[in-house]
């Protein structure tokens, strides 16, 4: 698959392999060289997903007019979101963001033997260990 066109089957089972390594399905926004080079469209991929459920998903689903609607394409999105949350993939933007800095402390764990993150190594990383 290429990084802009992909099936989303295969983009799906790709994500599955990331969880059961990191205990997650929300592969970081900006990725370390080294997921990217693995993963080389797990990124996109999540930054789509969640675009879809908010411009899809949580409109038909709030909206009695769509509701009473079920196209081809609304349906085969509900089955898409629901795969997903089966397998539990955030489509909240503000928690993933938080799995995206957890996800760097697990790196840096990993580099560094520790997480006493020194605001000079990483000064973001340090903040978000901090808060």
């Amino acid at each position: 698959t290429s990084p802009i066109a992909y099936d989303w089957d295969e983009q799906f089972e790709e994500l599955l392999p990331f969880k059961a390594k990191y205990g997650h399905c929300n592969f970081p926004q900006n990725a370390p060289a080294k997921l990217t080079k693995k993963y080389p469209t797990l990124a996109r991929f999540c930054h789509d997903q969640r675009l879809e459920y908010k411009r899809w998903y949580k409109r038909w689903y709030h909206n009695k007019v769509y509701r009473n609607k079920m196209t081809l394409l609304v349906f085969d999105l509900d089955v898409r979101c629901r795969r997903l949350e089966e397998v539990g993939f955030e489509f909240d933007r503000t928690l993933a963001q938080w799995y995206d800095k957890y996800h760097d402390l697990v790196e840096y764990r990993n580099d560094n033997g520790h997480v006493r993150v020194k605001r000079g190594e990483n000064p973001s990383l340090y903040e978000w260990v901090k808060s």
